[in-house]
């Protein structure tokens, strides 16, 4: 008899220390590095993150119906080409979209410098 346990309660302690009491952001200005946030390249990239996350959500929604409009198709050739037309469609939105997603990627990491830390408390970009 196998006994099943949840595990969500376990944590790591050492984690936890190391976001807490702004050690993310001491460290990075010791280290010499910008981490105020007045900037307007974290907003940007923030909402820049959103909206691909929105078309993700979108583009998941348009290939499960034209999943369910192919199957319930039923020998019509119309409606398996107007599912096939949906995919084939979406998939080149998301290549866009991975591509727009490098893009940006690469203007924000390499061009000027913008590093995500993520926190528990607060998001902090570190700008060299």
């Amino acid at each position: 008899m196998t006994i099943i346990m949840p595990l969500h309660f376990i944590t790591a302690q050492g984690i936890k220390d190391a976001f807490s009491d702004n050690t993310i952001k001491t460290t990075g200005k010791a280290a010499g590095y910008d981490t105020t946030k007045d900037s307007v390249l974290p907003i940007v990239a923030n909402i820049v993150n959103i909206v691909y996350g929105l078309i993700g959500v979108i583009f998941f929604v348009l290939i499960i119906y034209a999943g369910i409009l192919w199957m319930t198709a039923g020998g019509n050739d119309t409606q398996v080409k107007k599912a096939q037309n949906i995919i084939q469609r979406s998939a080149i939105g998301l290549l866009i979209v991975v591509l727009a997603y490098a893009i940006t990627y690469f203007i924000f990491n390499v061009v000027f410098r913008v590093h995500y830390v993520p926190s528990n408390i607060r998001d902090y970009y570190i700008t060299t």
